[in-house]
């Protein structure tokens, strides 16, 4: 679920909620929800990632790092890879517990397959 905060009218923000999945019986929705939650923030920080390295090198290359020459930055090919790189090490930390959960699943499904089988 992800959350999209919209200026009203009024000039209130409203805030609605994307619902992405549909239940699964048995498992607890508020899993999901926290799920989102920290996906969404992972976005964010990789979002201010961006931005800082947009900082640093602009500070190298000796020009002002105002708000409207960070949000103008173009980085070149060794800057996107290693964005790139820096953002694919950030998902697979913070997926990490999922990947190794889902792994564990089905290294268990196998080797009870096996037991069936023998």
């Amino acid at each position: 679920m992800s959350a999209t905060v919209r200026a009203a009218p009024t000039g209130d923000r409203r805030y609605r909620i994307h619902k992405t999945r549909i239940e699964v019986p048995g498992v607890d929705p508020r899993v999901d929800t926290l799920l989102g939650m920290v996906m969404q923030l992972m976005s964010e920080v990789s979002v201010l990632r961006e931005r800082v390295d947009a900082h640093e090198r602009l500070a190298a290359a000796q020009q002002a790092p105002t708000p409207d020459a960070v949000d103008d930055y173009v980085p070149d090919e060794a800057a996107s890879r290693a964005r790139a790189a820096v953002r694919q090490r950030m998902i697979e930390k913070v997926c990490r517990p999922l990947l190794a959960a889902d792994e564990a699943a089905e290294a268990k499904q196998k080797a009870n397959g096996q037991d069936r089988d023998a």
